[in-house]
This record gives structure tokens, C-alpha cells and sequence, in this order.
């Protein structure tokens, strides 16, 4: 061992005083953390063998050192000074491992020069004072594991966390114990320190033995389960990756946190290498990257594949798309726009010789055509000039490939020889055809390739697509399509030239093709269907004797072809409308969906109101659409979902109020928790309808009341099974108040046009509607469940009222809300505070200062008031609603114990008749708390009012003695009128 300096007394003396000025010091700054180390290092040493009064000084300086740590950790997350102090002990801990470390070498090398006998020579001693310091460092701090205050747990995870490396060899007892202990905290209900005890975890995966250890499953775990993103991030950073991880890293590109997204893309992606990783998986990465709602994350995906994966390529763009399966791959198309849109000098800087066309391959067809699309896209007609080759050229290698697709008999060859024709037709579609004699040698050679047997239906659109560019008009395109499908159909074999079932087999393929060309011709068609067009006669000969097929394959592309074909000619679509109706809801499979894609396709071309004639009326066609989307089937439910929603915004529905409640409580069943495509669907558009138009909000503020209580019943039942945890009744609630409020729409309308003088519309008339959902929403709280009754009440303050809400809704309101507060439905302190925050609000909005100065006698003869004061008036006999009645009216039918309006309208004429006939007492808004008899609140309740209007009536009497009329009183007190 190397010889120490030897303290005294002295030192120990001054540890009180030099420790804590290290400390001190190393708040100040972070540059100065390793001088500090070192420092602190050399007085650990200097306090080594030095005994004063049976402490040693070692002794000293752990308990000294300790007792400044110990200052620092019950210090909040992010304070500057004590995430000083803390990398201050890192690095006293790393300094003291690499000082020991250089110690043990030299040592060694001693050892080494005394013995020629390397083997014989005793190993030197790896016990130090500064190993027994971090031993007692480490075991202090898992002490503090246990500790209550959540502070100190996640100062000291912090600590062992940046410590973990520079521990060297410690006892095995304490690793494991460090291991077990660390995997408790991982579990903690505080975020940060599962964040701490991850990565301390992480840095102690190399000691386990296998690929599968305690430590790599707990990590796994947490990446994929932790509901706190900062904590899946620690682990995505710090877990090793090898090939039993891997699987699991990449799933976090669909983490639902973007900044996690981006992580994997930027931070963890770019130091693997992209061949450990098998097509599979780099397809589902980069799909989920250039996809990315998030344009970060998308930056981030382009980022990757752009500066790593091509280094990986040694910058070689021919093999990187190689990597990419270009042949089957549906995403490397995106891929590569989003790379040449990022880099634009890989595509500016590329050449293409005549020798490179004549030897095509799958990858560098792929190349060209996708650098030709990102030069059309740019309108960059001096590069597309200079890589596009002529119309002459085009022809002649299709008609080079195209031949050696003929002749060549290896079924795995022949794959790559299609893919490379489809690029060269979509290479051709770029094309302006300038030269007349090539737009005749290409016009010749599309019709020859479209009558090749077994062509591809994707090159059989991209030839129909350039033979619409080739033709002079609709109607010149239409005439040489006709041709195209006669021959075609002169191809079925006759009797003679094969056996009765082969030559039924080819005609049933001759027939598919035809259907398929003539589904291509009629989707670039827009001119109306007539009877003497080449079309038509096309539907009599070809697609309706395919409908009456028995062939399945034949029916599906018939009826496919027929919907096209009602889109050009409304009189076809009514008279054909019966057909895709059977076909929807007898049919099964894809014939199925594609008479419902018929039905919504109709129904957004002439309206519902329109076809509904041929299958009843309108609401027996949305009846209908309810059946398919009662369908357990996920993908009927998506298409039928996002047809209606196209329907709704279209305004092609009569009756909208009732169909957008029912996609309301679609949207929020546990039953379409799993269905993506159609949540994806009803996310999108729901505020898009909302904000689209004043009329559209005015819809969704008529049905947000009604679709709250209904979910009610739906959500209890998710929350007593088993189902996926989804939004609760309160959270929908205040998606569908957002979604109601006119001044987002107004905000909206206002950054999209620059035009901001549309308030003074939106105060006068828009914001009626939203405080109508007020006081719908208080009407329905006296009918409501508990539970319902809740949310409603607390969805009132979400409203948001302003100076534009007309006054008297604004009375209406108050009005309803002081009837609430007094039948005493609620009974939760929680709902109760809600609700007087309420009337507080209103009473501001209505300029009054307090309760006791509210005029009821004015309102109550205002005519627009006549009907929340009869409403509130015939309360009293209704009883007790359930959830079942929320869909009810508004106004009660339990005026049993009513009298008739003449008497209604002669109490009203009154002094006395706003607090005799409402009910309604000025009081405090907080309700007392009060012990709950076996009586409901509403007979308690109604009982009271009784006794206190029974002494207002008899101090009346007492004060006018010229009152003609007096009633006696009964058993049970006066009631007036109203009652």
C-alpha cells in the first residue's frame, strides 16, 4: 500500500469546520465537484489511524460526513444547492474507486519486481478506508429505503443511482441486499423514485448470469407497465440492449408519451445497428415512426434512418433500401419521401445512366420512381426533366421486362420482375407525353399489357390510370376502355379448347377481370349515367349478371361496381337501393362490408332523405346503420361509425340530435374499448363537427345533457365488470361541456380567418343555447340518480359563463339552482360546495351583491320566467327519479294535488306569491349539515317549506285586516296553488 500522510489531532479537530466548507464550496458551483473529491479524499486519508478519546479517525470522518449528508436529504426534487451535494458525493465515491483502483495496480507491479514468480506472489490487499467507506455509505442509504418522508427515499435512491457504477468490488451480502432493496423501490407510489431505483437497477445487470435475470425481468416489467412516463424513459435509456431486450425497446415506439417516442428514435436507436434487427421489426419501427401524429417524433424517425442507419450503409442508399424489403414493404415509400424531404441533397445529387435502366432491380426501380414522385411533388421541372426518360424509352423497357416476365419460369423471380414493371407504369403516369408518335407507342402498349393474363390488379390501375392521361376527354377514355373490356371478354375459352370445368374456371377469370378494369373506369368517370353510353351497357352485360352470380368472388366485384355506377345516376341508386340493403345485412364477409360501403357512399351522395323511400322511412334507414353498429363484428362497426360521422358532418341526416347522442354513448361504451379504428374515428370528429359551425354546436349542445345521463348507467356498468378502464362519467362530462362551448368555436374561427369583431354575435345569440345546457342540466338533477346527479352539478362550473349569457337564462338559472339547494338532493359536502360556488357566480353575472337582494316579485312577471317557476312549483309531488327517467321531459306530469291555472294565475297576481307558491327562501346558499331520518329528503323537505309558509300566511293575516277571503288551516299546513 502506498504510504498515507499522517494526521494528528488537529485533524480530527478540524473536521467540523473543513467538511462542511467542502460542502458548502461544492454548492456554489458543479465545476469544481472533482477538486472537492479530491479533497475530501486526502482528509480521509490524513484522518486514517488517528485515535483520540476511543474514536478513530476514520470513525470521525464517516460520522462527520454523514451528518452534512444528511442535511441535504430531505431536500425537494430539482433544488439546485442539494443536486450539487449529491454529485458531489458521486464523484467522492468515483474519485475514491479510481485512486484505490490505481493504488491496487501499483501495488501489483510491486509485488511483481520483488518475485520473479509472478504465480507465487500474493495478491495485495483490496481492502482500503476508502472501500469500508462506501460499504458503510451504501448500507446507511438503504437504510433510508424505509423512510417515510418520500424526500429522503428519493435522495437516497438518487445517491446510490449515480454511485452504483463506482462501487468496485463490494461485499456479495450487500449486492444482493442493494438488488432486493432496490426492487422494492421500484414499486414505490412516487414516480421519481422508481425513476432513481430504475436506474441504479440498470447499471447491475451486468453481475447477473443470463439474459433473463431477477433484475432485466423487473426492468421489462416497468418498461412496459409503469404508468409514469419518466420512469418507462430511465428504463428505455439505461436497460442493456441485447437480443431479449430488444423486443421489448421497440415497442416503445408506440408508447403513448411523445417525448419517450421521440427518445427511442434519437437516443437509443442510433447506436444499434439496423441488421440485428430482422425485416419484421424494422418495418413496425419505422411505420410507427413516419406515422407519428407527433411531428417531432416523425423528424426524429427520419433523423435516424438519415444520419445512422445510412453510416450503418456506409452511405450507400442502394443497400439501405435493400434492408427495407422494398417488394412487400407498405411503409419504405413514406420512408423514403420523408429522407429526401429532410436531405434533399440525396436526391439533387444522384445520377442515372442508360446502363442502370437496362439493368433495373427491384431496389433501384423503387430508387427512381420515389426521387422522380419527390421532384412532382416539389414542381421541380428541371430535375424531373433531367431524370425522367423519354416516352420512347418508357415503352421500350416495358415492353423489355415485360417480355422477360413471360419467359421467366422461377415463381420467385417473377415477384421482383412485376414489382419492377409497376414502377415503371408509375414512372410512366409522371409523364406529360409530349412526343405524339410516343403517346401512340404507349397507348398501343398499355392496351397489349392490359390484356396479359395474369397481371396485377395494381398494374391494371396504373395502365388504366395512363390511358386517362393518354385520351383527349372523358368520353374518348371511355371508348377505349369499352374496347379493352371487349377484348377481354373475347379471351373465354370455348368448349371445345378444354374440359366442361377448366374452361368454367377461365371464364369465371375472365369475368373477374373484366369487372375489375370496369370498377377502375367508372371510379375516374364523373359524367351522368345515361342509357345510350357505352357504360351502361356495360352494367346490363357485365355487372349485374355478376350480382346474380352464385359465384361469391363475381358478387363482391358486382355489387363493388354497381355502388359506382348509382353514384353517376341517382334514378339506378333509389331503384337499386333494396339490393345493398340485403346485401348488408344477409350477406357475410367482404360482401358484407361492401354493401354497407354502398349504402354510406349513397347516403352521403343524395341524402338519406332522398333514398330512405325505397327501404321505409328516414329513421328506418338510421335504423338500420344502428343494427350494423350493434354488430360485434369490430370492423363493421368501424366502417359504419365513420360513415355516419361522415354523414353527420355532411348534414345528409334529418333527424341529427338523435343520431349524434347515440355515436356519443358509442364513443364512451366499455364494448368499443378495443376497437381502435372507430375511437380513432370518433375522436377526430367529434370536435370537428362541434367546431365546424354555429348550427353544429347548437346540436351538440342539445344532446350533452341527455347523452351525460345515459352514460351514467353505461360507465357504472364498465366499472363493476371486468372491462378496460376508460373515462369515467365526470371526464366525458366536461369533453362534451368543451365541445359545447361557442367560444372555442369562436376562438377557432377567429385564428383561422384573422377576424376577431364576431363577439358581439356570440353574446347576443350563441352563448343562449350554452346556457340553455345549464338549465338542462339543473332540470335534470331532480331526476337524475345520485351518482348522475353529482356529475351534472359539478359540470355547472365548467360552463364558464360570461356577460354575454342572456339575463334572463341567467335567472332561469339561479332559480333553479336555489330550488335545488332547498329540496336537499344532495348530499355529498363536495356536490354542495360545487353548487353554491354556482349561485355565487350567477349572482355576480346578474349584478346583484347577495342573496337578500334578489326580486323574485319582478321576475316571477317576466312571461319568459312563467316556465322554470311552474317547473320548480310542481317539484313537490314528483318524488324520487332513477336513472331510467332521464330521458323524460322536462316538465313534470305529477299534478295530481295541482290546481288549475285560473288559480295558478290569481296566487301569481299576489304580493305573497314568490315565496308562497315557489318555495324558494333567500337564505345561504350552504345547506347545514343534518341528521338524516328514515323520511326521504323530499317529504322532509316538503314538510318544512309547509311550517315555514304556514307562519309568512298567518303574519299577512295579522298585518291587513281588510283581506276578504281567509282559509282555514288544515292538519297539514297551508299549500298554495302551486304546490
Amino acid at each position: 500500500m502506498p504510504s498515507k500522510k499522517k494526521g494528528g489531532p488537529d485533524t480530527l479537530a478540524s473536521l467540523r469546520s473543513v467538511v462542511p466548507g467542502i460542502f458548502d464550496a461544492a454548492q456554489r458551483s458543479a465545476t469544481g465537484h472533482r477538486k472537492h473529491a479530491v479533497a475530501l479524499h486526502t482528509l480521509q486519508s490524513q484522518c486514517h489511524d488517528v485515535d483520540v478519546e476511543g474514536l478513530t479517525g476514520e470513525d470521525a470522518f464517516n460520522k462527520e460526513f454523514i451528518r452534512n449528508l444528511n442535511k441535504v436529504l430531505g431536500i425537494k426534487k430539482r433544488e439546485p444547492s442539494a443536486d450539487k451535494v449529491v454529485k458531489l458525493v458521486a464523484t467522492f465515491v468515483q474519485v475514491s474507486h479510481e485512486l484505490d483502483m490505481q493504488a491496487l495496480a501499483k501495488a501489483k507491479a510491486k509485488l511483481a519486481d520483488a518475485d520473479d514468480d509472478v504465480f507465487s506472489a500474493e495478491e495485495p490487499e483490496v481492502d482500503t478506508v476508502s472501500s469500508r467507506f462506501v460499504e458503510l455509505l451504501i448500507k446507511y442509504l438503504l437504510q433510508g429505503f424505509q423512510a417515510k418522508e418520500k424526500l429522503t427515499r428519493m435522495r437516497c435512491c438518487q445517491i446510490v443511482a449515480m454511485s452504483v457504477t463506482s462501487l468496485g468490488e463490494i461485499d456479495e451480502s450487500l449486492y444482493f441486499e442493494l438488488i432486493k432493496k432496490l426492487s422494492e423501490r421500484i414499486r414505490d407510489k412516487e414516480a421519481s423514485i422508481r425513476v432513481h431505483a430504475a436506474i441504479a437497477l440498470s447499471k447491475l445487470q451486468s453481475g447477473e448470469d443470463g439474459d433473463d435475470g431477477e433484475v432485466t425481468e423487473a426492468l421489462l416489467g416497468l418498461l412496459q407497465n409503469d404508468p409514469s412516463a419518466e420512469v418507462r424513459r430511465a428504463v428505455l435509456l439505461n436497460i442493456e440492449k441485447r437480443q431479449s431486450t430488444l423486443p421489448f425497446v421497440l415497442e416503445r415506439a408506440r408508447d403513448v408519451d411523445p417525448t419517450n417516442r421521440k427518445c427511442l428514435f434519437l437516443k437509443v436507436m442510433p447506436s444499434i445497428d439496423y441488421h440485428l434487427l430482422s425485416i419484421e421489426d424494422r418495418e413496425r419501427l419505422l411505420s410507427a415512426g413516419v406515422n407519428d401524429r407527433d411531428v417531432s417524433v416523425k423528424r426524429a424517425c427520419v433523423r435516424m434512418v438519415g444520419e445512422s442507419w445510412l453510416t450503418f450503409a456506409e452511405q450507400n442508399l442502394l443497400e439501405l433500401t435493400s434492408s427495407l424489403d422494398v417488394v412487400d414493404s407498405p411503409v419504405a415509400s413514406k420512408v423514403m419521401q420523408a429522407l429526401f424531404t429532410a436531405y434533399p441533397e440525396i436526391p439533387e445529387n444522384l445520377q442515372f445512366d442508360s446502363e442502370l435502366w437496362e439493368n433495373l432491380t427491384p431496389e433501384m426501380s423503387f430508387i427512381i420512381r420515389s426521387i422522380l414522385e419527390y421532384f412532382v411533388e416539389r414542381k421541380d421541372a428541371d430535375q424531373t426533366d433531367k431524370h425522367l426518360p423519354e416516352v420512347m424509352k418508357l415503352a421500350q423497357l416495358l415492353e423489355s421486362f415485360g417480355s422477360k416476365l413471360e419467359t421467366e419460369e422461377n415463381d420467385e423471380l417473377r415477384p421482383d420482375f412485376e414489382f419492377i414493371i409497376h414502377q415503371l407504369l408509375l414512372i410512366a403516369k409522371m409523364s406529360d407525353f409530349p412526343d405524339e408518335l410516343g403517346r401512340r407507342q404507349m397507348l398501343t402498349l398499355m392496351r397489349k399489357m392490359i390484356l396479359v393474363p395474369e397481371i396485377p390488379e395494381n398494374n391494371v390501375e396504373a395502365i388504366t390510370d395512363i390511358i386517362r392521361k393518354l385520351s383527349i376527354n372523358e368520353q374518348d377514355f371511355i371508348r377505349i376502355m369499352v374496347e379493352v373490356v371487349s377484348d377481354v371478354r373475347e379471351m373465354v375459352p370455348t368448349a371445345d379448347s378444354a374440359d366442361e370445368q377448366d374452361a368454367a374456371m377461365e371464364a369465371m377469370l375472365v369475368s373477374v377481370k373484366s369487372l375489375i378494369i370496369i370498377k377502375c373506369i367508372l371510379q375516374r368517370c364523373f359524367d351522368a349515367l345515361t342509357e345510350g353510353s357505352s357504360i351502361y351497357g356495360l352494367l346490363t352485360e357485365c355487372i349485374v349478371p355478376a350480382v346474380q352470380s352464385s359465384e361469391l368472388v363475381l358478387q363482391d366485384y358486382g355489387i363493388e361496381c354497381l355502388a359506382l355506377c348509382c353514384l353517376l345516376e341517382k334514378n339506378l341508386a333509389i331503384a337499386n337501393l333494396a339490393l345493398f340493403v340485403q346485401a348488408a345485412t344477409e350477406a357475410k364477409g367482404e360482401l358484407r362490408a361492401k354493401g354497407l360501403s354502398a349504402l354510406l357512399d349513397l347516403a352521403f351522395m343524395y341524402g338519406i332523405s332522398d333514398l330512405a323511400p325505397s327501404v321505409g322511412s328516414s329513421s328506418d334507414f338510421v335504423e338500420l346503420l344502428y343494427g350494423e353498429l350493434a354488430s360485434g363484428d369490430e370492423k363493421t362497426q368501424a366502417v359504419v361509425g365513420e360513415g355516419i360521422a361522415r354523414l353527420l358532418y355532411a348534414h345528409r341526416i334529418p333527424e341529427p340530435a338523435k343520431v349524434l347522442e347515440e355515436m356519443l354513448v358509442l364513443y364512451y361504451h366499455p364494448s368499443t374499448s378495443g376497437n381502435y379504428a372507430l375511437r380513432q374515428c370518433l375522436t377526430y370528429f367529434f370536435p370537428a363537427f362541434s367546431y365546424m359551425s354555429h348550427e353544429n354546436q347548437a346540436v351538440m349542445q342539445q344532446v350533452t345533457v341527455s347523452a351525460i345521463c345515459r352514460l351514467g348507467g353505461v360507465l357504472k356498468q364498465q366499472a363493476a365488470g371486468d372491462a378496460q378502464s376508460g373515462a369515467t362519467q365526470g371526464q366525458a362530462a366536461q369533453q362534451l361541456v368543451a365541445w359545447a362551448d361557442p367560444r372555442i368555436l369562436e376562438a377557432i374561427s377567429a385564428m383561422n380567418s384573422g377576424n376577431h369583431s364576431s363577439s358581439s354575435v356570440r353574446t347576443t345569440v350563441r352563448m343562449g343555447g350554452y346556457t340553455q345546457l345549464g338549465i338542462d342540466s339543473l332540470k335534470r338533477v331532480f331526476r337524475a340518480s345520485p351518482a348522475t346527479r353529482k356529475v351534472l352539478v359539478q359540470t355547472l362550473n365548467k360552463l364558464s359563463l360570461d356577460e354575454g349569457s342572456p339575463q334572463t337564462q341567467l335567472q332561469q338559472l339561479f332559480v333553479l339552482a336555489r330550488a335545488l339547494a332547498q329540496q336537499e338532493l344532495i348530499t355529498d359536502m363536495i356536490t354542495r360546495n360545487a353548487l353554491a360556488r354556482f349561485e355565487t357566480s350567477l349572482l355576480k353575472l346578474l349584478d346583484i351583491e347577495s342573496v337578500d337582494d334578489v326580486n323574485l316579485e319582478s321576475w316571477i312577471e317576466e312571461p319568459e320566467m312563467a316556465s322554470v317557476f311552474e317547473f320548480v312549483s310542481s317539484l313537490g309531488d314528483e318524488g324520487d327519479y332513477d336513472e331510467q327517467d332521464s330521458g323524460a321531459a322536462e316538465q313534470s306530469n305529477g299534478a295530481a294535488e295541482h290546481s288549475s291555472d285560473e288559480e295558478t294565475r290569481s296566487d301569481l297576481d299576489s304580493p305573497a306569491s314568490p315565496a308562497e307558491g315557489l318555495h324558494l327562501s333567500i337564505t345561504s346558499a350552504m345547506p347545514v349539515p343534518i341528521a338524516l331520518k328514515s323520511r326521504s329528503p323530499l317529504k322532509r323537505a316538503r314538510e318544512e317549506r309547509i311550517e315555514e309558509l304556514t307562519r309568512e300566511i298567518d303574519e299577512l293575516l295579522d298585518s291587513d285586516s281588510d283581506d276578504e277571503d281567509e282559509e282555514d288551516n288544515d292538519d297539514n299546513g297551508y299549500m298554495s296553488a302551486e304546490e
